[in-house]
């Protein structure tokens, strides 16, 4: 279909008087812009002063970015003294703006009654709007609300296609938890093979805990063949990340892997490691 551009214009617009102070007005925005790029990055440097010096006049125009960086600096003690009402605050009217990071720390604030009342409610909306918005966190955290029956009927259905979006959204313990439903049957035929095949995309997609998850199974032979060195070298990785668990494993294999074995497991580790470092597609 051939699209309709506007006609040519032959005659000049009326309201040229407006138009010329519509971009007078503008150009007092660019030092604004400029302010909250400077604290940012003066945030993510660990200079609070300059952040807050920075971002403090945007925040309080209304630019969304500059308030949310001003919540995480109350919420956290970083340059102020932390103040968990002020930090909602700034949370709340970045939210309402569509900030998804600011709305995603406002749920749990909301959830946990940080800051002022709880309002599960609230919470669980402003969550599902982050999720809405592309947020892996939320829907992470809408999947183990629903896991949890957490202030609404136990769910596992919709915990399990909460972390499935968690996951695609780049959330790999969404995946783990994908792997636990299908190892202990609920809401889904129990099945450990489809587990074991959640904890290696989890896994590669660097979750200790399906790390150590995979690293077990491997060992116990459960929905994968028994293979001693993908579990010395999954439960290693697991370890490193600091899990205790995998630790004690990793040690208990030691003493049952001959030399040769160690060092084919220890390649196999270093392998998974790039592969679990390398950028998901």
């Amino acid at each position: 279909m051939k699209a309709h551009l506007p006609k040519p214009r032959t005659r000049p617009r009326t309201g040229g008087v407006a138009a010329l102070l519509t971009m007078l007005v503008a150009v007092p925005m660019l030092p604004a812009a400029a302010e909250v790029t400077d604290g940012v990055a003066a945030y993510r440097a660990g200079n609070y002063g300059l952040a807050l010096t920075s971002l403090q006049a945007p925040a309080e125009a209304g630019d969304p970015l500059a308030q949310y960086h001003l919540g995480l600096m109350h919420e956290l003690g970083r340059g102020v003294i932390a103040d968990e009402a002020r930090a909602r605050e700034w949370y709340r009217r970045a939210a309402e703006q569509g900030n998804v990071r600011a709305q995603h720390n406002l749920a749990t604030m909301l959830l946990d009654g940080r800051g002022g009342p709880a309002d599960r409610p609230a919470a669980l909306d402003w969550l599902g709007r982050a999720a809405a918005l592309g947020s892996g966190k939320s829907a992470h955290h809408l999947g183990l609300v629903y896991y949890r029956g957490d202030g609404v009927e136990r769910d596992f259905a919709r915990a399990r296609e909460w972390w499935t979006r968690a996951f695609e959204a780049g959330e790999p313990d969404a995946a783990y938890n994908l792997g636990i439903l299908y190892r202990r049957g609920l809401g889904v035929p129990r099945d450990d093979a489809v587990a074991a095949q959640w904890w290696e995309r989890a896994a590669l997609a660097g979750s200790p805990l399906a790390q150590h998850g995979l690293g077990t199974a491997y060992l116990e032979g459960q929905g994968v063949p028994r293979d001693p060195i993908a579990a010395y070298a999954w439960l290693s990785l697991a370890a490193r990340a600091g899990v205790a668990a995998a630790g004690q494993s990793v040690v208990l294999l030691e003493q049952q892997l001959s030399d040769e074995m160690r060092e084919r497991a220890a390649a196999r580790a270093r392998e998974l490691a790039a592969r679990a470092a390398a950028p998901r597609p």
